[in-house]
């Protein structure tokens, strides 16, 4: 397990310094892979070599940075995972208690848009959850 956390330290390292940005700046709907790094705990960790995990655009603050809210291949019947279906009909959750502000830095890829209904119910779960 130390292994794993010395050798994202050193993938950060190279996150930080890079000035690769993604192609075009995330939008609010939009899930990208993004390297969430190797978390304490229960956090979201990303996988394979690059730490990374699908994750929603929840909010755009400016190009640099947003929330974002990782997503899950395993649905769960919790208050905080929204359950739904991906464009490629893949059952998958977005995992709403992991809420993260997020650098554009950490962006590999976008894999899809989701459909703005879906986003719409995401954003009224996130708000009644947080209340």
């Amino acid at each position: 397990m130390q292994n794993d956390f010395d050798v994202w330290n050193e993938l950060k390292k190279k996150i930080e310094i890079s000035t690769d940005e993604p192609i075009g700046f995330p939008q609010e709907g939009e899930v990208w892979m993004c390297s969430l790094g190797k978390n304490i705990g229960y956090e979201q960790n990303g996988a394979n070599d690059n730490f990374s995990r699908p994750v929603l655009v929840v909010k755009k603050f400016n190009n640099h940075m947003f929330w974002s809210v990782p997503l899950s291949t395993k649905q769960k019947r919790f208050d905080f995972y929204f359950n739904f279906t991906d464009p490629d009909s893949k059952k998958v959750s977005a995992i709403l208690a992991q809420m993260k502000l997020v650098s554009i830095k950490r962006l590999k890829r976008k894999l899809y848009d989701l459909p703005k209904d879906t986003l719409i119910d995401i954003k009224a779960k996130l708000q009644k959850f947080l209340k």
